[in-house]
């Protein structure tokens, strides 16, 4: 009586099972972008500017009367009455704090074009 049973409702599940097969083309692929909107795109990336990006190094050389001081090998200078300082606890310090070996980590003023201006220092 179980088999018959198991046998009727498998053999009704069989009847209503089907498979579905679709018709018709595939979509078309998307087509290249134009030249123009890539020449738009190469654009707009060849103008990011990095300048106020904090940077970080050891002072090699400093001159506060010159204005400049050299990290990684390269002259940067700041403006000694407009440049801010600040030391290790955050506050601010003065200028006279710049010594050879000292780490710190500074920002390019966005101003300059030649992105040799310091604006900002931090003492580490």
């Amino acid at each position: 009586m179980k088999l018959t049973l198991v046998i009727l409702l498998l053999s009704g599940l069989a009847a209503e099972a089907g498979a579905t097969t679709v018709q018709g083309t595939p979509p078309e692929a998307p087509s290249a972008p134009s030249a123009q909107k890539f020449a738009l795109v190469q654009k707009a990336t060849t103008q990011t500017d990095d300048s106020a990006g904090l940077r970080r190094g050891t002072i090699q050389a400093v001159s506060i009367a010159g204005g400049t001081f050299n990290v990684h090998g390269e002259s940067v200078t700041f403006d000694p009455k407009s440049v801010k300082v600040f030391g290790r606890d955050g506050k601010p310090a003065s200028l006279s704090s710049l010594r050879k070996g000292s780490t710190v980590r500074f920002t390019l003023d966005p101003r300059d074009r030649l992105h040799r201006r310091v604006a900002v220092i931090y003492l580490d």
